[in-house]
């Protein structure tokens, strides 16, 4: 009788260890996979119809060379609208049907969304637009190489401080964290330099009516107006200085959206933002913009979605390169890691401990509809 159990118990282990065998990723050993996940579409297509073809420019150029090791690349793009559901549906999609290697997700609040499954699935993710403290210590399968979340805020609050701007109204979204993280770095310095937060906002990104908010921030006498969302925030520009809202507006370099300047009617020019340029100076920058302008027929709309995301790309092929016998999440995490002053179109490169490779934006003013530095 023991020995029937004992068999019967050798069976079910056999089955249960078939049965999840069959769901992990299998590896394919004659292609390089790598997985795209970002708005095409919706409010925040900015986000990715210019990181997207900057993937693809890096894709092509690996492959023209032969590929990894001689193994072509192969990019699966899956387009979330920038919305956390379907986050969850692109990455089950690229890692159970079509098996990536690595994947990037420029969609903030869906990396968070799929950290613990990316975990026991064993993937690494990669966000090519945003990075900070919470995003990068959030998982060891978790790395960021874009501009810092928090220099947003601090260089807007720096800026305001300098010009005498002491007394600010915020508003910001709660699409995700993202905005409210950005707002705290914003409150910590404005206050820590002596400046007055008057108001504070948040409001829902679907919204097409912000008035009820504005009427509150207008009766603050803010000498600063602080927008932080996407697209939406040409409408609230638009719908403040109709309310007679006449302080100076700051945000992030969503403004230099096609969509987010139609919307604000002309009211969003002279805006100061929160912005990243590639260093006039940099070579490899500027053979970049030469190749993007070639492919979409303009320049990059937001260069911090461009550079950042064909550097992650460059940076992931260096890695797979020095990779040997079969690739794994610890090898790529491992590679990541020991990536130090790698020159990329965005500067030297180097992943700090907790797996971020912070770039750090400074102000800009919107001129003509589009971004001048300021001093």
């Amino acid at each position: 009788m023991n020995k029937k159990i004992l068999s019967l118990v050798i069976v079910l282990i056999v089955i249960v260890i078939l049965v999840l065998s069959l769901g992990k990723k299998t590896k394919d050993d004659g292609i390089f996979k790598i997985g795209y996940i970002g708005p095409e579409t919706g409010p925040s297509a900015v986000l990715g119809m210019d990181a997207i073809p900057a993937i693809t420019i890096a894709v092509e150029e690996i492959n023209k060379k032969g590929g990894i090791n001689g193994k072509p690349v192969e990019l699966v793009v899956e387009d979330d609208q920038y919305l956390t559901k379907n986050t969850i549906n692109a990455y089950n999609k690229l890692v159970n049907v079509d098996k990536v290697d690595a994947l990037l997700v420029a969609t903030y609040g869906g990396v968070f969304s799929i950290k613990d499954q990316a975990e026991k699935d064993d993937v690494i993710v990669i966000d090519p637009l945003d990075c900070n403290s919470e995003l990068a210590g959030s998982s060891d399968n978790i790395f960021c190489l874009a501009t810092e979340t928090e220099s947003i805020g601090v260089s807007i609050a720096e800026y305001m401080i300098k010009n005498g701007q002491t007394n600010a109204a915020v508003m910001y979204s709660t699409k995700d964290s993202f905005m409210n993280l950005v707002s705290k770095a914003f409150e910590d310095k404005f206050v820590a330099e002596g400046g007055k937060i008057v108001a504070k906002e948040a409001f829902n990104f679907e919204d097409n009516d912000f008035r009820t908010h504005l009427l509150k921030v207008k009766g603050s006498s803010p000498t600063g107006l602080v927008i932080l969302g996407h697209d939406e925030q040409g409408l609230i520009m638009k719908q403040a200085r109709e309310l007679g809202i006449q302080a100076p507006f700051y945000t992030t370099g969503t403004i230099t959206s096609p969509v987010a300047q139609k919307s604000a009617n002309g009211y969003a020019e002279g805006t100061y933002f929160a912005y990243w340029d590639a260093s006039a100076d940099n070579k490899l920058s500027k053979e970049f913009d030469t190749k993007f302008i070639e492919k979409v027929g303009r320049p990059a709309i937001l260069p911090l979605t461009t550079h950042p995301a064909y550097d992650t790309m460059q940076v992931l092929f260096n890695v797979f390169e020095q990779i040997e016998g079969d690739v794994t999440s610890n090898k790529i995490a491992k590679g990541l890691l020991n990536t130090q002053n790698f020159e990329g179109t965005t500067g030297t490169i180097s992943f700090e401990k907790d797996g971020g490779a912070r770039i750090k934006e400074s102000i800009f003013k919107l001129v003509n509809g589009a971004p001048v530095k300021v001093n």
